[in-house]
């Protein structure tokens, strides 16, 4: 007797402190589920017959989400479900419109709700007490962003927002331009030439960098830089079009202007050295198309050059004039040669000794590091996109697509920025004018944009950032770099 009275105090203290799962007589019931879409939000509506105790856990993928909610359908249906006579129609609700479809998933100690969306959004949960429900909104039109330091100084975000094309993915290194430990680097294939290709992760780890962007338009199929590119103080390749660039100073000085590079050649003849002609240059390691007048090529552009019909190729070493040829011509390494009409290089004569004088407008002799792009995306704070202006013509096809970006926001720090594209149902991509709206939203103050489309890249600290829109890496022929001590 004692034994049993022992055996069933304990199982009443066992019960107390452990009660039996699958109990399910103290959980609110599932009275019903609506499912309500407008243009501004979609809504499913769980009424309940008291409200729930607490908000669900959310397990989200981009085209899913479930969540376990402490409710249970009505006895009928669960005796209907165990007899297996429960019909889909009466836990599913189908739609085509953004939220595809909403399944309920009856357990033992609740029920399991999935819900299946086109794309990505944030989710809510709000609790309503009269009547007790529980709504699950999903809203349309969000702009959401998420931050992380990767370093002092280095802050990475990732964006969400989303246009009338589905959503769209963008990707920011801040940098804060104060700290000492941060600097900028342009970084390139080869340190001898210009027309080479490699993949920014690889620039970034030879460069012994912590993270970098793709920067200039490029030959695509040669390599060369197109448009204004500087390092150590160096011009490598001169302005396209008087287009955009970015420069910064040893001391992280940042401007953003479109620039104009002028070269003046004055020629000295005879034994009194007296200047005899002055051409101006307009092209420094630039393709023979994309200048009017006459053109300087160094041995970082080629060993040699192949004359097109109606040009004349001046030949310097050690400021020299050795050659004046019309055919196929060696570049020299302790020289230039200077490529034109003949009626353009007429006056230079052999054994003439040549003096280059650059001047850059705005005056740029203090900027050590430079990369250029275009159009501009922000000035002053607003959208501002003169693809026209700087002679852009992008072609149709690459109207929305993924886009790298550079530019300073109104704290004045620098922004890195990759958007992604190309890919349904996670990012669509974006045009020029939509990059901007968004970078405004960002609080930019000026911004350019930089190559883009496959070339988008964005690496930090050891792996790319950004979703590529091609299978593999692109290579790509110059970089801007951070460099962190």
């Amino acid at each position: 007797m004692k034994k049993n009275s022992f055996l069933s105090l304990f199982c009443f203290i066992f019960c107390l402190l452990f009660p039996l799962s699958g109990n399910t007589n103290d959980l609110p019931i599932i009275a019903k589920v609506k499912l309500y879409q407008n243009k501004e939000s979609s809504k499913i509506e769980i009424r309940l017959t008291e409200p729930v105790d607490r908000i669900p856990d959310l397990m989200a993928s981009l085209q899913t989400v479930s969540f376990d909610l402490n409710a249970v359908l009505p006895e009928r249906k669960r005796r209907r479900l165990k007899e297996n006579k429960l019909t889909n129609e009466e836990y599913v609700i189908s739609s085509k419109d953004f939220i595809n479809k909403v399944q309920l998933y009856p357990n033992k100690s609740g029920t399991t709700l999935e819900i299946k969306r086109q794309y990505y959004t944030p989710v809510n949960f709000l609790k309503q007490e009269d009547p007790p429900a529980l709504i699950v909104e999903f809203p349309r039109n969000y702009f959401q962003k998420e931050s992380v330091q990767l370093k002092p100084g280095i802050v990475k975000h990732l964006v969400r927002t989303v246009n009338n094309r589905g959503p769209i993915v963008l990707h920011a290194l801040e940098v804060d331009l104060s700290n000492k430990r941060v600097s900028f680097k342009v970084g390139m294939p080869d340190d001898k030439k210009i027309k080479a290709k490699k993949r920014l992760t690889q620039i970034v780890k030879e460069e012994m960098a912590f993270a970098g962007i793709n920067a200039n338009y490029f030959d695509v199929k040669l390599g060369n830089p197109i448009g204004t590119l500087i390092t150590d103080g160096t011009w490598i390749t001169g302005p396209v079009y008087d287009r955009v660039a970015i420069g910064f100073s040893d001391d992280n000085m940042v401007s953003i202007d479109q620039v104009m590079l002028v070269g003046n050649i004055t020629a000295h003849r005879g034994f009194r050295r007296k200047p005899r002609a002055m051409i101006e240059i307009d092209g420094l390691n630039t393709a023979l198309n994309l200048y009017n007048k006459v053109g300087l090529f160094t041995r970082n552009w080629d060993e040699k050059m192949d004359l097109p019909k109606g040009k004349i190729a001046v030949v310097v070493r050690n400021d020299l004039v050795k050659e004046i040829t019309n055919e196929s011509v060696e570049i020299p390494e302790d020289g230039y040669i200077v490529v034109g009409t003949q009626d353009s290089l007429d006056s230079i004569r052999k054994k003439d000794r040549l003096k280059i004088e650059w001047n850059s407008s705005p005056d740029w002799s203090e900027i050590k590091e430079a990369v250029s792009g275009g159009p501009y995306l922000i000035m002053d704070g607003e959208v501002y996109v003169d693809q026209e202006k700087q002679r852009f013509k992008f072609a149709v096809r690459e109207t929305f697509a993924p886009r790298s970006a550079i530019g300073i926001d109104k704290n004045g720090k620098l922004l890195l920025i990759a958007v992604d594209g190309r890919k349904l149902n996670y990012s669509v991509g974006v045009n020029l004018k939509e990059l901007a709206e968004i970078l405004k939203k960002l609080d930019l103050k000026e911004s350019i944009n930089l190559d883009g489309g496959g070339s988008s890249t964005l690496v930090a600290d050891g792996g790319i950032i950004n979703t590529l829109s091609e299978r593999h890496e692109r290579r790509i022929s110059n970089a801007l770099l951070i460099l962190y001590k």
